[in-house]
């Protein structure tokens, strides 16, 4: 399945694989991943307004993408 996503910047990619929606489907993906980035600050205590660092942002991208069965999904 990842194979016709491949095109696909990681992020969006990790929203087609998570939800199976039309790689057509823009809104849908800019709501969804402002639902995670929401849930996963909230999850972590970190506030709307505080300043991430690269690590959190990668902590933050381990945790998007743990439930995509493994070999489906690259990070770049």
């Amino acid at each position: 399945m990842s194979g016709q996503y491949d095109e696909f910047q990681p992020y969006y990619r990790a929203y087609l694989l998570h939800t199976g929606a039309d790689p057509g489907d823009v809104t849908g993906y800019i709501l969804w991943i402002s639902r995670k980035w929401r849930e996963w600050r909230g999850t972590h205590g970190i506030g709307r307004w505080d300043v991430i660092g690269e690590e959190e942002r990668l902590r933050f991208e381990s945790w998007l993408f743990e439930t995509v069965p493994e070999g489906q999904l690259v990070l770049f």
